[in-house]
């Protein structure tokens, strides 16, 4: 027992001493990242990204400016891009399509559906603004669900079908935020990787001046 007691006594001095010398123990460098090597954030400044507005391939209406919405708040907050409002201003252009939306079932009973989800796919092409190029294309899905609701005291009434409805539409939202958000993470990745380059014009430095002792001594040719 005391063995132990003296062999703490040296720790706390020990570490008493480092820190009476000025010793900080820090961590510096990216963090581990899941899957082995390391973040690191690419170098330059962000790229200018004009988002056109999404264009609805289903028979499901009024999806189309709620996903634009869902798309821009995305890619502002998490994309690493600097969103612009006007396709002159930016050095890309994304184009977003829903491509599919589906209502399977997924869990039943002997009389009526008691879960659904739903699932949007969204497909985004980026192209460069002057050429037109497409260099990066992505596919992402999103999911959302939702209990349908069918008391046997109100079955068949139209109340019921509206409340299904708007729970509906609010996991189709559900299912574009989602979507968007793993669009802006995968377009962040290809702009860390270096996919993208902002062409914002540099002003080059202005050459040196020539004194007039300089251009007075240059020999005349």
């Amino acid at each position: 027992m005391n063995r132990l007691l003296s062999s703490l006594l040296v720790v706390l001095m020990v570490l008493a001493s480092l820190i009476g010398c000025g010793y900080r123990f820090s961590v510096e460098g990216p963090g581990p990242r899941i899957g082995g090597g390391s973040v690191q954030r690419a170098e330059g400044p962000s790229v200018r990204l004009a988002i056109q507005d999404v264009a609805n391939r289903t028979f499901y209406r009024n999806l189309e400016s709620a996903y634009t919405d869902y798309m821009r708040q995305e890619f502002t907050v998490s994309s690493g891009a600097q969103v612009v409002a006007e396709v002159a201003q930016a050095d890309y252009v994304i184009k977003g399509e829903i491509v599919s939306v589906t209502v399977p079932s997924l869990t039943f009973s002997t009389a009526q559906i008691r879960e659904s989800r739903v699932q949007a796919v969204v497909r985004v092409t980026v192209e460069h603004r002057s050429t037109s190029n497409v260099l990066w294309k992505k596919t992402a899905t999103g999911t959302g669900e939702f209990f349908v609701n069918r008391a046997a005291d109100v079955e068949g009434s139209q109340d019921v079908i509206q409340f299904n409805q708007v729970l509906q539409d609010r996991a189709l939202e559900q299912a574009g935020q989602e979507a968007m958000e793993r669009l802006a993470a995968a377009f962040w990745h290809a702009w860390d990787q270096g996919t993208f380059s902002s062409t914002q014009s540099q002003a080059s430095p202005d050459p040196p001046s020539t004194s007039l002792r300089e251009r007075s001594a240059a020999p005349v040719v």
